[in-house]
């Protein structure tokens, strides 16, 4: 088995935060990851009640490995995670705070999504026009 990569604190870059952050199921996971305790990926995945394969979850992993948010060990046959969170506090101090934190913007009705009514296009006088022409058959005259 070949050793899992953790960047060093000094390499984890924002982009790549940022990147892995930006999937749903991976916030999903890393608001689900202990701080203090190893927690194996499937029950993560268990406890978020996600119904993903175990290929698809250990891609999200290996993603959030590279990213340098998640520090993984190798226990048996299970694979223990917690945040690399005084790493990354050391880095970008504050940032994975704010986002782990950060309140769901609570969606509008839909009545204030819809947008304002247009403005007529035509004048009223045009509109009256159009609406006294006679409808037109589609045939070609003749």
């Amino acid at each position: 088995m070949r050793p899992l990569h953790h960047p060093a604190t000094a390499d984890i870059e924002l982009t790549s935060v940022l990147y892995a952050l930006a999937d749903p199921v991976r916030l999903s996971l890393v608001r689900g990851l202990s701080r203090d305790k190893p927690v194996s990926c499937i029950r993560v995945s268990e406890e978020k009640q996600l119904a993903l394969p175990r290929a698809t979850l250990s891609r999200h992993f290996d993603v959030l490995r590279s990213a340098g948010l998640v520090h993984t060990v190798k226990s048996g046959t299970q694979y223990l995670n917690t945040l690399r969170c005084d790493d990354l506090e050391q880095r970008f101090p504050g940032l994975l705070r704010a986002i782990l934190f950060a309140e769901t913007a609570v969606a509008a009705p839909a009545e204030a999504a819809k947008p304002a009514p247009r403005a007529a296009s035509r004048p009223a006088a045009a509109s009256k026009r159009a609406a006294a022409a006679p409808a037109r058959t589609g045939r070609a005259r003749s």
